[in-house]
């Protein structure tokens, strides 16, 4: 059967596409920073736990943790929004096939964010325990990705639907894509580095050189394992894909080359004891692999749909009342993370 018969015809957008892939990258970069950071501290927690150390440390990160998978969820529903927007006869599809895994995704977040609670609440109740309390919101959370990567490989690839001939029952994984392993890897261990550049960050604000230290010390060690998970993501695509990148596509391969150029940059700045230095590039790092990202999806995507090529309606009253409040709730989210963080410390 021909996959293209398989996609379904998309959707009008009511303003022209770029708004949409602008705001799909911004908020997505904003989600993936919290969200990796959530996970990464977990780790951190226990890796302390596990080998006795740095104690004062896990249980800051412990009181931290659940209201930053709260901020993350939140974050997290905007570029989910905005990709089933430009992508959703994709998105919408590769999520029925695997409907029940998909769906569980809901009740393994709301599991790892109560287990985030207890965790915290019973740090010093049983000490004997918070290896294994951390642990089993972090096991949640990793699941969560390996499901995430699942459904985003899943969406790229609509010669893989016809598997659903053989299965109807909605529990799909792609699990023969060569990609999703690497994928997932690549993700996970950037939670890893982002995780220690926040441990780094708070040590900062406290003026604390061992947590400084200690979160610099696993944002370079993880970075750098990130890069041969990277190197294995990249030769995993399909070749068209990976010689894309590898001089095919100028555009492509001058992202590719300027995201690994920004991440020597804040590994340089990691390997000097530079913070704010580190912060910057991280950020930027990760913006650009986000574009990265995108330029794969577009590519993998063009033999069915190019999303330049979506009608627009010329509704604009929508967005303007969205971005209006976007605006106006920035300052007030701010406030709110002020007034969360004052009543912590209290």
């Amino acid at each position: 059967m021909d996959p293209k018969l398989l996609v379904p015809a998309p959707d009008a957008l009511s303003v022209p596409w770029g708004w949409f892939d602008l705001l799909l990258h911004v908020t997505f970069v904003a989600h993936l920073l919290l969200m990796n950071a959530v996970v990464g501290g977990a780790a951190i927690a226990l890796v302390s736990h596990l080998k006795g150390r740095n104690q004062d440390l896990a249980k800051d990160l412990s009181t931290k943790l659940p209201g930053c998978l709260a901020l993350t969820i939140n974050l997290g529903v905007a570029p989910l929004l905005f990709l089933q927007v430009l992508y959703g006869n994709f998105i919408y599809t590769s999520s029925v096939l695997m409907a029940g895994w998909w769906l569980s995704v809901i009740a393994i977040v709301m599991a790892a964010y109560y287990g985030l609670y207890i965790y915290s609440f019973n740090f010093d109740a049983r000490p004997g325990a918070r290896a294994l309390l951390v642990a089993a919101p972090l096991l949640l959370l990793l699941c969560n990705g390996f499901l995430f990567s699942n459904n985003m490989t899943l969406m790229l690839d609509p010669t893989r639907w016809t598997a659903w001939f053989g299965n109807r029952g909605g529990s799909l994984l792609n699990l023969g894509d060569p990609s999703l392993l690497p994928r997932w890897l690549h993700f996970m261990t950037a939670a890893l580095a982002v995780g220690g550049l926040a441990v780094a960050l708070l040590g900062s604000a406290r003026r604390n050189r061992e947590y400084a230290s200690t979160g610099l010390a696993w944002f370079f060690r993880a970075t750098l394992a990130q890069v041969v998970f990277g190197a294995w993501f990249l030769v995993s695509l399909p070749q068209a894909a990976m010689l894309r990148f590898l001089g095919g596509d100028a555009v492509s391969s001058l992202l590719l080359a300027g995201g690994l150029a920004l991440a020597v940059a804040a590994l340089y700045a990691a390997w000097r004891g530079n913070v704010a230095g580190t912060t910057l590039w991280a950020v930027l790092t990760v913006a650009a692999m986000v574009l990265v990202r995108d330029r794969l999806r577009t590519f993998l995507l063009s033999p069915y749909q190019d999303i330049r090529s979506l009608a627009s309606l010329g509704e604009y009253s929508p967005m303007i009342l969205f971005l209006a409040v976007f605006i106006l709730a920035i300052p007030l989210v701010g406030w709110l993370i002020r007034q969360y963080l004052r009543a912590k410390e209290a």
